[in-house]
């Protein structure tokens, strides 16, 4: 569903042609038309400036980056920020925002490079402006410019990611391993699993010599209530078939990945505004023909990486000669859009689990049920303050999901920056689960699953750290709290000491405040031992970057 209205508008000596397309998620796209109504016009300067309410312009969040760092998820400094061109820019806050972006540079004129967006608080806004036009300059002819807005959250998030239950240990023959490693996960809870790209033989590519194989994975996973994802991405690799005809036309220019894997290959990263769109697309269609799947897990398919392949029309030239990038958003919401619809038509509780690090492109992340971040920040070495690795603000910013409207999981991997229990905590503490990918992690993930049954999550508000205080008051400072309540039936503490040293955390509850009985029983979840409430008060031994998780219920 879609709604398209045509604006005119005319002051002399210009007037302004535009097409805005209105999609049923919230995207806009405008198409506008700067002519000139005569001769020798001189734009003299040109500003998109799109006000926000102070209270509501909390973070900022835009795209690409470099790997190894969150600097584009943020608090929006007191004096505002100023930066480079970037295709995404997002402003919002815990629950909400507004993003602007654009495909390309393309008619950005005379401009200071690094501030070509800028972010300026005001007395009664927070403006985000985007220069166009930095100095006099000739208009003879028209100029034209495409831009997209999209508010988030984009839609309700249910299921969430604590519904999917996803587990990162999908193999071949998984199903007939000793000691019936199937089982066991069943047994845990797992509802999800992720079988990665060695499914099949070529790297991103939507079919298998395996099938037998698959099939019987697939018939296990059902007959245990499991749901089988498979593993597509972003790349053509020099084994597919259509390598030699097709690879010039379909990769990103200039060329980029160059990922190796067995049987010998090269991947390198394909552009979704080739005709490699329509293959992957029909390639899903008929595997979940084939095999009924519950959906796909994409690994950076959602990202529009920069392109100036001018054979399927990226890249445009500058007055110069130069070619410029294109980032081509358009395309590769296409793109979701159509898996996500191929894969609601096989399935309609199917799944399309995104694997991005640091790209909430909102216009193409729109399409996934699920989003999976973090890989970004395991390459960083353990810092001193650990801690700076991902401060609160930029967790808040990027990696919690529900003011996207898309539902989150963080990334972990055994050779990153934080232990496990480091990353759990700061996780679970925005509501927010780790992904397991070994049997020992999943076994504590059941262990949250079932105090979550227990609680009836769905029917508990989620009270976060920032909102917590009437609630539950905090010793030490360094010690963060957030809440699930279930008025009357019981509630869960997470608390997180954000601290490297050692505390004693004390925590004293507002039972009536919370409308919970007393006397209560309580239980630390994850070690599975007593906690001890002396009247209203708890206290909890935690090391640093440690946390705790206590379910607490009526006697």
């Amino acid at each position: 569903m879609r709604a398209q209205l045509r604006i005119q508008a005319r002051a002399d000596p210009l007037e302004c042609h535009a097409t805005v397309l209105i999609e049923y998620d919230g995207m806009l796209r405008c198409d506008f038309q700067l002519q000139p109504t005569q001769p020798e016009v001189v734009l003299g300067k040109l500003d998109l400036e799109i006000p926000y309410r102070p209270e509501r312009a909390k973070y900022l969040h835009f795209w690409p980056v470099r790997w190894g760092s969150v600097f584009n998820s943020r608090a929006i400094p007191p004096e505002g920020y100023q930066i480079s061109f970037k295709p995404f820019f997002w402003i919002g806050d815990d629950e909400r925002g507004l993003a602007w972006f654009a495909e390309s540079d393309q008619n950005f004129w005379d401009l200071d490079p690094n501030r070509v967006i800028e972010v300026r608080p005001e007395k009664n806004s927070t403006v985000l402006t985007i220069h166009l036009v930095g100095k006099p300059h000739p208009l003879a002819k028209p100029v034209e410019y495409t831009f997209g807005f999209q508010a988030t959250p984009v839609k309700p998030m249910q299921p969430d990611a604590w519904d999917y239950r996803i587990c990162h240990m999908g193999n071949d023959g998984i199903e007939e391993n000793p000691p019936g490693i199937l089982d066991r996960l069943a047994a845990y809870g797992v509802k999800t699993i992720c079988f990665h790209e060695h499914w099949t033989d070529i790297q991103n590519y939507p079919r298998t010599t395996h099938g037998e194989k698959l099939r019987k994975l697939v018939q296990a996973c059902h007959e245990r209530g499991i749901q089988l994802l498979l593993y597509h991405g972003y790349e053509m690799s020099t084994l597919a078939p259509e390598w030699e005809l097709y690879h010039e036309e379909c990769l990103v220019s200039p060329r980029a990945g160059g990922y190796k894997r067995k049987p010998e290959q090269t991947a390198y990263i394909v552009c979704y505004r080739s005709h490699w769109q329509d293959f992957l697309c029909d390639g899903i269609d008929k595997l979940m023909d084939e095999y009924p799947i519950d959906g796909v897990y994409l690994d950076g398919t959602s990202e529009p990486w920069g392109c100036r392949n001018q054979r399927h029309g990226c890249g445009y030239v500058r007055p110069d000669g130069s070619v410029g990038t294109t980032y081509p958003i358009f395309a590769v919401r296409q793109t979701m859009r159509r898996i996500y619809t191929i894969v609601k038509k096989h399935n309609p509780k199917g799944q399309v689990n995104v694997h991005q690090s640091s790209c909430m492109v909102i216009p193409t992340l729109v399409f996934a049920t699920s989003y999976w971040d973090g890989e970004h920040l395991q390459s960083i070495k353990r810092p001193a303050s650990p801690g700076e690795v991902l401060p609160l603000d930029a967790f808040r910013a990027e990696f919690m999901g529900r003011n996207w409207g898309v539902p989150a999981e963080l990334l972990w991997y055994p050779s990153g920056p934080f232990q496990r229990r480091e990353a759990v905590g700061l996780a679970l503490l925005h509501d927010v689960p780790v992904r397991p990918n070994r049997m020992e992690d999943v076994a504590v993930s059941a262990r949250m699953w079932r105090a979550f049954d227990e609680l009836a999550r769905q029917e508990a508000t989620w009270i976060p750290y920032w909102k917590s205080a009437r609630f539950v008051r905090c010793d030490p400072a360094s010690l963060k709290v957030s809440l699930y309540n279930r008025p009357g039936r019981g509630f869960v503490v997470v608390a997180f000491n954000l601290a490297q040293e050692k505390c004693l955390a004390k925590l004293t509850i507002d039972f009536s405040a919370m409308s919970q009985p007393e006397p209560v029983t309580a239980r630390e979840v994850v070690r599975e031992v007593p906690v001890t409430i002396s009247g209203n008060a708890v206290e909890l031994e935690l090391n640093g970057l440690d946390y705790a998780m206590v379910c607490v219920q009526p006697r």
